[in-house]
């Protein structure tokens, strides 16, 4: 276990323990519900890799002054394609295609820290799908036969992956509004996923029409465990205001 999740796993214990009691009277939520739109950043590569978050809707229902049930869903919808000039082929064409879906329930303990800030313990169980495919074709001089003949070169890969997973996780919360604030997530994700992969590739050369193929099939399983320094960053809604 690296010294990132034995951190997160430390910081979380003394507050799970404070949560447990009921938080001072400022801090007492005074909506029942709570609608939140939420993103998943990705710190390596910043500003490359978060041109196109996955985007989620996450609904908070409080049951007491200090405890929510949570109720999550997470889209992640991406498609590239693009064309490249290259020495060594012609009109090469480029495509990938991903789709993630992610569904989970949990339940999270709080406690008011400061007069705008709270601090938050939960832990979520879900389940997920991602499907991704990749494409790609080019026409390509090889030498063959003491000359060049022109081939066209194609593949065509599918990756399908079904998971579960088990998250902990410790969040901070600022409140903007009465009504509104941002909360900011990291976890540990213990997943276990189930993946496939299919496919296969083909060169035709294009002065016979003569065609060679391959094709793969895999499957895979494993279990995974990580830390996730921001795991979600989430705008808050919330509405039906109950009495102190």
């Amino acid at each position: 276990m690296n010294p990132l999740t034995c951190l997160l796993l430390a910081a979380a214990l003394p507050l799970a323990a404070a949560a447990q009691t009921a938080p001072p009277a400022d801090s007492v939520a005074t909506y029942r519900h709570q609608l939140g739109l939420t993103a998943s950043p990705v710190l390596d590569g910043f500003f490359k890799n978060n041109r196109a978050l996955p985007l989620g809707l996450l609904y908070k229902r409080q049951t007491k002054p200090n405890q929510a049930l949570r109720l999550g869903l997470v889209l992640d919808l991406r498609n590239e394609r693009r064309n490249k000039s290259s020495d060594l082929a012609v009109n090469p064409t480029f495509y990938e295609n991903s789709f993630g879906l992610q569904t989970y329930i949990g339940r999270e303990w709080k406690r008011s820290i400061a007069r705008r800030w709270v601090a938050c313990v939960g832990l979520d169980m879900g389940a997920g799908y991602d499907r991704f495919r990749r494409r790609d074709e080019a026409i390509t001089a090889i030498n063959v036969d003491g000359g060049s003949a022109l081939f066209l070169r194609k593949s065509d890969y599918n990756i399908t992956t079904y998971s579960t997973f088990l998250r902990p996780l410790i969040a901070v919360c600022y409140q903007v509004k009465t009504y509104l604030y941002f909360s900011a997530e990291s976890a540990i994700s213990m997943r276990y996923s189930h993946t496939s992969v299919s496919g296969g590739n083909s060169l035709t050369r294009l002065d016979n029409n003569i065609r060679g193929y391959g094709s793969a099939a895999t499957k895979d399983n494993n279990i995974r465990i990580f830390s996730q320094p921001i795991s979600q960053v989430t705008l808050h809604y919330c509405f039906n205001s109950v009495e102190r």
